[in-house]
């Protein structure tokens, strides 16, 4: 779904942006400081295997949303933001969201959010319901917070995040499913500590498999990153970012196995 402020009358582009943003997001109450016809806003949606992933590009404005829900109940969703560019102020901290910074937010949970200028943004989200099917060890949901997108697992998050909002439309829907866990693992691992559930979560149980399958077959000439990653069903990119964690990568746990086993013949 696409959706351009351009089609609005002018007297009624805030509505109109209010009204898709509530499809997109939640309820939105917006004021801006620019004439109705001077004022942006562009959206575009796609459906992630039960989660959206939004982009949206919006001019300077202020908006406010109240709480949707009290409880963690199963409509609740969990917003993951990276911005593309542009600057926004939340006021929850004290400095702005920047290009390239990213953020968690809840829909449970009030937002004053001003766009400080034109900015463009890409969004997942995420029902707690879905987090929970794919994280079953997390038992609460993880609170809103700012994520270190330059370095480490969130960089890797940010890039997986850009990459989607790129080339979601050329993505085949068979595809989603394995994209969207992808996501939410790398999201688990990337969230500030005490938040991160690591030993609990999809991406600490494919590691596992990914060990055993090395242990399995490390005596193979033909093992390799490639082969462990298409036996799991998932990306060279992601299986480097099990390891990611760990106190070695994939190639060094291969040789370090054939080594021991070496010794062990020796010996």
């Amino acid at each position: 779904m696409e959706w351009s402020i351009d089609h609005a009358p002018i007297e009624g582009r805030i509505d109109a942006t209010e009204a898709i943003l509530k499809d997109s997001f939640q309820r939105w109450s917006l004021s801006s400081p620019a004439k109705p016809a001077a004022f942006q806003a562009k959206l575009r949606r796609h459906e992630l295997a039960g989660a959206s992933l939004v982009c949206t590009v919006t001019g300077a404005c202020v908006e406010q949303s109240p709480p949707g829900h009290s409880s963690f109940d199963d409509e609740f969703c969990l917003g993951l933001q990276l911005n593309l560019s542009g600057r926004v102020q939340l006021q929850q901290w004290d400095t702005p969201i920047c290009e390239g910074d990213m953020f968690l937010w809840r829909t449970d949970q009030r937002q004053d959010y001003e766009v400080l200028e034109r900015t463009h943004s890409v969004s997942l989200m995420i029902p707690w319901k879905l987090m929970r099917e794919h994280l079953p060890g997390r038992k609460q949901p993880p609170a809103a917070c700012r994520i270190d997108s330059h370095t480490g697992v969130g960089s890797l998050l940010s890039q997986h995040l850009m990459g989607l909002a790129k080339e979601i439309g050329a993505v085949p829907p068979s595809a989603h499913v394995a994209l969207c866990r992808m996501v939410i693992g790398l999201l688990d691992i990337a969230l500030p500590e005490p938040e991160s559930t690591t030993r609990f979560t999809t991406m600490a149980a494919l590691r596992e498999r990914a060990l055993a399958y090395i242990a399995q077959h490390f005596q193979e000439d033909d093992l390799s990153p490639a082969r462990i990653a298409a036996a799991h069903g998932i990306s060279l990119r992601y299986l480097h970012a099990l390891f990611a964690q760990g106190d070695t990568t994939v190639v060094g746990h291969i040789l370090e196995s054939r080594l021991q086993a070496c010794w062990r013949t020796l010996v």
